[in-house]
């Protein structure tokens, strides 16, 4: 009689659907809460917190997706899958896994750039957060597409019955590697900008740390993106993939979720009115003060040279 008390049997399903549980529920009352402070008591809403929005609802999806899969045997070994699970079914919703965190990650790092393009009125800040949006959506949204295209035949993937010509393991997971690593350095980018530019404002210093740390929480999702990055070679293992992929999708995951929280975060200060509030108010007045002043200088002179 066959055991299924091996390690065949051994799961991580539980630990993901857990972890997951979780992860889902800070960003979703964050964004549930910054969509009661915009509406309410700000009664401005834009394009950042459509975004956002739809960055949750994505990252739910992706939850939703992660949780069918281990149902059907995600985070099993490859024996006890093909014995007791659906191994078809596991391989479509862990592409369709892969896809929908890419592009809850890249709506949710694309809502905060937004928002601080709000905020910072600088020329040079201004091209630096067009930049990053741009070659950000641009690299991620074709690896989210890549994730079904590496067979001429898409279901290949995940119906092992078909025979189809495919990319090189590598080439997928060499370009994953290059897109989470890019990532990270946008998430680091996007916490050290508000400090450059608040560091020079006028204002006491307790009042310029608590103005920069409140824009520089993406720090924390630029250390997930890092982990994450780390697991990326699981890829390109096909021998178990199954069972070496939730640690991927959970990291995946926790980046995502981090990148809407701190999207968000800043733009809940109107629910605690402090002094802090006060400062990022004057603090975003100084800064149009700033560039007003500057544009009408440069405007100056160009009239004295004609």
């Amino acid at each position: 009689m066959s055991s299924t008390t091996g390690p065949p049997a051994q799961s991580t399903a539980e630990a993901l659907k857990s972890i997951m549980g979780v992860i889902i529920a800070v960003p979703t009352l964050v964004v549930l809460l910054r969509c009661y402070t915009r509406l309410r008591v700000s009664k401005v809403f834009g394009l950042d917190d459509v975004i956002a929005i739809i960055a949750t609802v994505v990252l739910i999806a992706y939850a939703c997706v992660l949780l069918a899969a281990a149902d059907r045997g995600l985070g099993r070994h490859m024996e006890y899958i093909e014995e007791y699970g659906d191994l078809s079914d596991v391989s479509l919703f862990s592409q369709i896994a892969q896809s929908l965190a890419i592009i809850a990650c890249t709506l949710g790092k694309t809502s905060f750039a937004i928002t601080l393009m709000r905020i910072f009125v600088q020329a040079w800040a201004l091209r630096i957060l067009w930049f990053i949006i741009i070659t950000m959506n641009l690299a991620n949204f074709l690896c989210a597409i890549f994730v079904f295209v590496q067979c001429r035949d898409p279901r290949a993937l995940w119906n092992f019955d078909i025979i189809s010509t495919c990319w090189p393991t590598y080439v997928f997971t060499n370009y994953s590697l290059f897109v989470g690593s890019y990532s990270a350095a946008q998430d680091f980018i996007l916490a050290l900008l508000p400090c450059i530019i608040v560091i020079k404002l006028n204002m006491k210093m307790p009042e310029k740390l608590g103005i920069a740390l409140s824009l520089s929480l993406g720090i924390f999702a630029g250390a997930a993106a890092v982990v994450k990055a780390t697991y990326l070679v699981t890829l390109s293992d096909q021998s178990d993939r199954f069972y070496a992929l939730p640690p991927l999708f959970m990291w995946a995951a926790a980046e995502d979720a981090l990148a809407i929280v701190a999207s968000s975060l800043p733009l809940l200060r109107a629910l605690f009115p402090t002094q802090l509030t006060h400062s990022f108010d004057n603090y975003q007045l100084q800064a149009f003060e700033g560039s007003k002043d500057a544009l009408d200088s440069s405007t100056d002179d160009r009239i004295q040279e004609q």
